[in-house]
C-alpha cells in the first residue's frame, strides 16, 4: 500500500525535458497512472481536499501544465496528503524518501531513485511550500511520469 503512495509521488518524476514541456497529458498514456495507484491514495485524496478546501482546477492545472508553479493552498493540499499517508517526517520537514521508495514497484526502482535524488535539498520557509516544492521538482525532473491526482 505504501509502495503504491510512493509511485504516485515519484511517477509524478522521472528524468526528462521539462523545460521543453508545457502540456503534460501529451506526455502520459491514457491509462496513468494505474487504478491500484489511485486506489492507494484516494482516501488521503478525499480527506484533505475536504480540509483544505481546494479547488479541482488549480490541482488539475498544477499536474498537466508544466510551466504553472502551483499555490499556496495548493502546497498544503500536498502536505496534507504527505501527512495522510505517513510520508512526512514533522522533526525535520520533509518527505520520507525511502518509505516513498517501499512502496515503488520492481520495475520502477532505478528510475524512482534517480528522480529522487534529485529532489533532495528541499526548499521552502514552511511545510506547505516544501510539500510544493517536492512536487515541483519531481514534475520538472520527470514529467511524462508526474501525475497529482
Amino acid at each position: 500500500m505504501c509502495r503504491k503512495l510512493l509511485w504516485l509521488c515519484f511517477l509524478l518524476l522521472f528524468l526528462s525535458h521539462a523545460d521543453a514541456v508545457q502540456n503534460l497529458t501529451a506526455l502520459r498514456g491514457s491509462d496513468y497512472p494505474p487504478m491500484y495507484l489511485i486506489n492507494l491514495v484516494k482516501s488521503a485524496l478525499e480527506t484533505c481536499h475536504q480540509k483544505i478546501d481546494i479547488d479541482d482546477s488549480v490541482i488539475e492545472r498544477f499536474r498537466d501544465d508544466g510551466d504553472y508553479e502551483g499555490t499556496e493552498k495548493l502546497g498544503c493540499y500536498l502536505h496534507c496528503v504527505f501527512r495522510e499517508k505517513g510520508y512526512w517526517i514533522p522533526e525535520k520537514s520533509e518527505v520520507d524518501i525511502m518509505k516513498i521508495l517501499d512502496i515503488v514497484p520492481k520495475d520502477f526502482e532505478q528510475p524512482a531513485l534517480k528522480m529522487g535524488l534529485r529532489c533532495l535539498k528541499v526548499k521552502g520557509d514552511d511545510d506547505c511550500a516544501r510539500s510544493l516544492w517536492y512536487h515541483s521538482c519531481w514534475k520538472k525532473n520527470d514529467p511524462a511520469h508526474y501525475y497529482l491526482m
